[in-house]
């Protein structure tokens, strides 16, 4: 078993709102979120604020002009013996 880790680098959203609203309409975890606090909007306002803070955040800054995100995780491979 190896493990290691890696980077991606996301690069496609020209805003951190356009982060938020792909996630807000792709991402079935937060779609989820967003179907359960629908009936609240200060918590949807929340949730969009946090969302677009979050791609802020993380913005590499590299001046191109839109949101660069490098995303970490982690590659496991795995062999079966024999």
């Amino acid at each position: 078993m190896r493990a290691e880790r890696r980077t991606v680098r996301v690069d496609r959203f020209e805003t951190p709102e356009m982060f938020r609203d792909y996630f807000k309409e792709r991402y079935g975890p937060t779609i989820t979120v967003y179907k359960n606090i629908a009936g609240e909007p200060d918590r949807v306002a929340g949730l969009d604020a946090a969302l677009a803070e979050l791609a802020r955040a993380g913005d590499a800054g590299t001046g191109g002009g839109g949101t660069v995100l490098e995303w970490e995780y982690l590659l496991l491979t795995a062999r079966r013996a024999g």
